[in-house]
């Protein structure tokens, strides 16, 4: 539960916060604004239902700037500690206390695993419930197949729904289980109805009649390239 409303002057300055990182993230294609904001619901709506008291303002800015440690760089493996430097020289210039502004950045760092320091506060595990969340489901799907993951499209669903098990194995709030579990069925009807359909796509492929002196086994040929 939220341990209090946002004041006026907070809400002013989450207001500054979305166009700026409205702006940091519109060219991005995997993390992209979208995220972010979903993301930022996701956290909104397992804080309102989890006992544990929760301070709005450090959740909502930490939930806004999980990610623009991407922006700018080709890998993220460091996102989470680029991003806190970047949450340093934005608030140094706003009315945040240091002591805040150090939650907003245990929040960004603690997000990913890559950091190797996992969440210890509420505020940081909402967070990461709420990114995990986001990767899930079809919209989690079609983030894997826009990456720059190699492969074919069956190895990229099957890594899929292996990292759609993994992150809903490491959610820590029972609400965030309850969504997952709705988005984890759904990345397995997804990648269902996926699989159908490049079998068909193979049986097809097999059938097809070719004027050729001898048969060609289209089955291994399709194996090959797949």
């Amino acid at each position: 539960m939220f341990e209090r409303n946002l004041t006026r002057r907070e809400m002013e300055l989450i207001e500054d916060i979305q166009e700026f990182i409205r702006g940091k993230h519109s060219q991005s294609e995997r993390h992209d604004y979208s995220h972010i904001l979903q993301v930022v619901r996701y956290a909104i709506q397992i804080a309102r239902v989890i006992p544990d008291e929760v301070n709005p303002f450090v959740l909502i800015c930490g939930a806004l700037f999980h990610d623009v440690g991407w922006i700018g760089t080709n890998t993220g493996v460091l996102h989470g500690l680029r991003g806190a430097t970047i949450v340093d020289e934005y608030f140094d210039s706003t009315w945040v206390s240091p002591d805040v502004k150090k939650k907003i950045k245990r929040i960004v760092i603690r997000h990913t695993a890559a950091s190797r320091m996992p969440p210890e506060t509420v505020e940081e595990k909402i967070v990461w419930d709420a990114d995990g969340l986001d990767g899930m489901g079809l919209i989690g799907i079609l983030r894997g197949l826009v990456s720059e993951e190699q492969g074919s499209i069956e190895e990229v669903l099957t890594n899929e729904f292996r990292e759609s098990r993994k992150t809903y194995d490491k959610l820590y709030f029972e609400e965030s289980r309850r969504i997952g579990k709705e988005l984890h069925e759904e990345t397995i009807e997804v990648i269902q109805g996926f699989k159908r359909a490049l079998d068909h796509r193979l049986k097809a492929i097999e059938q097809l009649a070719l004027p050729v002196e001898r048969p060609v086994n289209w089955a291994r040929v399709w194996t090959d390239i797949s």
